[in-house]
């Protein structure tokens, strides 16, 4: 591993060394990685709980888009499950958004919900609730350790892929067969 990798815009794909918790079969969109450390968005795990259409209700914000009636958000993390992170397609223009690779951004402010509800703005997007942060040399760790494996992200995954396929694809894209993978670190 490079002494400075930069982990933006990869999958993390949780091994079976994770083997309970909200982790277990995750895939992890990073968002941003540098030298405060790492913030990434689970984003294989909708919430079985409510929809869209309903926060948005409890935001007072009028939905005119059927689908969000369907659409469910994601439970992206542990830390801050208060708050709402915008993954979408598209360019910065609301007023708390950053770009994470060419056509992919994060959006944290209320501006960007009231143009999903209308159905304008943004071509893809993922709704997530809370996150999850490793600090520097933290998620290195990790990956060295074998409870993570990294490929470079695609936009068909993050917008395209059925939520329980998701792992699943990625998986099948780096060619590891997790039914014969072993957790048992071998010695010769």
């Amino acid at each position: 591993m490079p002494n400075n990798p930069n982990f933006t815009h990869h999958f993390l794909l949780a091994t079976p060394n994770i083997d309970s918790g909200i982790f277990e079969k995750s895939l992890i969109y990073i968002c941003r990685h540098d030298k405060q450390g790492v913030l990434g968005l689970i984003i294989n795990k909708p919430n079985p709980y409510t929809h869209i259409s309903k926060l948005f209700e409890d935001l007072d914000i009028a939905v005119t888009q059927s689908e969000l009636r369907h659409k469910r958000p994601l439970m992206s993390g542990m830390l801050n499950p208060e708050v709402g992170f915008v993954l979408h397609t598209g360019q910065p223009i609301w007023a708390s958004s950053f770009v994470v690779s060419e056509n992919i951004c994060i959006t944290t402010s209320r501006d960007i919900l009231h143009s999903i509800a209308t159905g304008q703005g943004m071509s893809h997007f993922e709704l997530c609730l809370g996150h999850a942060s490793w600090q520097k040399g933290q998620l290195e760790s990790e990956i060295a350790n074998g409870d993570w494996l990294l490929i470079p992200a695609s936009q068909t995954v993050l917008f395209q892929t059925d939520y329980d396929k998701r792992w699943q694809t990625v998986s099948e894209q780096l060619g590891v067969n997790f039914d014969i993978f072993s957790t048992e670190i071998g010695r010769a």
